[in-house]
């Protein structure tokens, strides 16, 4: 990934030029207008956060906003999920040593149950976050490999918690899973 996520935290713009902005704003727009929900993408930044790097928002007045730049811990949301479940079992180790802070009764702060919820996003295809980090806020996301199949970024639905229906679950996942891939192969080009 050329541009650091500090970087862009400071000046957002500097994404433009990069080749994930050129191969995710398009697959955001088509997703967005899919599913009528806010749309983020994140990047890795230190061993233990995501960053928020673009956003597509919806048209709902009630909605999820995360500002460009914002930061996020890897183990309690779905980007950091997403992430996490496609690197090495040392990196995860490395963070399930530093500690797994809580911040809602939803937060997995277990090592075991962090490690069988990633199993369940390698199966799936896909994370889910349900207030784990933010109260209200649910997300679906999925991540954006590199050619090593190292993860790079990833890619969510962010909604209100009053909006999310676990029947809707396969639906939205399928359609995340499907963008991120679409984002991967364009950038891989």
């Amino acid at each position: 990934w050329e541009i650091g996520a500090r970087v862009l935290a400071v000046r957002p713009a500097a994404l433009q030029g990069s080749s994930l902005y050129a191969a995710a704003r398009d697959p955001m727009v088509r997703l967005r207008d899919a599913v009528n929900e806010t749309i983020h993408l994140c990047v890795p930044d230190a061993p233990q956060c995501m960053v928020v790097v673009d956003r597509v928002d919806c048209d709902h007045a009630v909605r999820t906003h995360h500002a460009i730049g914002d930061t996020s811990p890897l183990h309690a949301t779905a980007t950091g999920h997403a992430v996490l479940a496609h690197l090495p079992e040392a990196d995860i180790d490395e963070i399930v040593t530093r500690g797994l802070e809580s911040y809602s009764d939803s937060t997995p702060t277990d090592p075991a149950e962090l490690r069988a919820e990633l199993r369940r996003v390698r199966k799936n295809g896909y994370a889910v976050n349900r207030n784990q980090y933010l109260a209200g806020v649910c997300a679906i996301a999925a991540p954006v490999l590199d050619g090593d199949g190292s993860p790079l970024a990833a890619v969510a639905v962010s909604l209100p918690d009053s909006r999310f229906s676990p029947d809707r679950l396969p639906e939205l996942g399928r359609l995340v899973a499907d963008t991120a891939a679409e984002i991967t192969a364009r950038r891989l080009g």
